[in-house]
């Protein structure tokens, strides 16, 4: 089981955690593809990250919802701290 569900609707990402315990959402790097004109007149894909600091708790089923600048996000990182450590949560969206 994931310890986050993360639902992208239009620009409004939406994080809702799974765990049983509260953990502070420190963190939240949104990495988005996006299409760009090359030199040689081709396209090409170029990744580019946005972090976001949030520093909210989170308990069993609590969302936290955040507005994303674009719609193509690709992956969404979460660095949360529960009890004993900092984590990173990766999910491909």
């Amino acid at each position: 089981m994931n310890p986050f569900v993360v639902k992208l609707t239009g620009r409004i990402l939406k994080i809702t955690s799974n765990l049983e315990y509260p953990v502070q959402i420190l963190e939240i790097i949104l990495k988005y593809n996006i299409t760009v004109n090359m030199i040689d007149d081709k396209v090409g894909l170029k990744a580019i990250t946005d972090s976001v600091k949030v520093n909210k708790e989170l308990r069993k089923n609590e969302s936290l919802e955040i507005e994303t600048k674009l719609e193509d996000i690709s992956e969404v990182s979460i660095i949360y701290r529960d009890a004993m450590m900092v984590r990173r949560f990766d999910i491909s969206l």
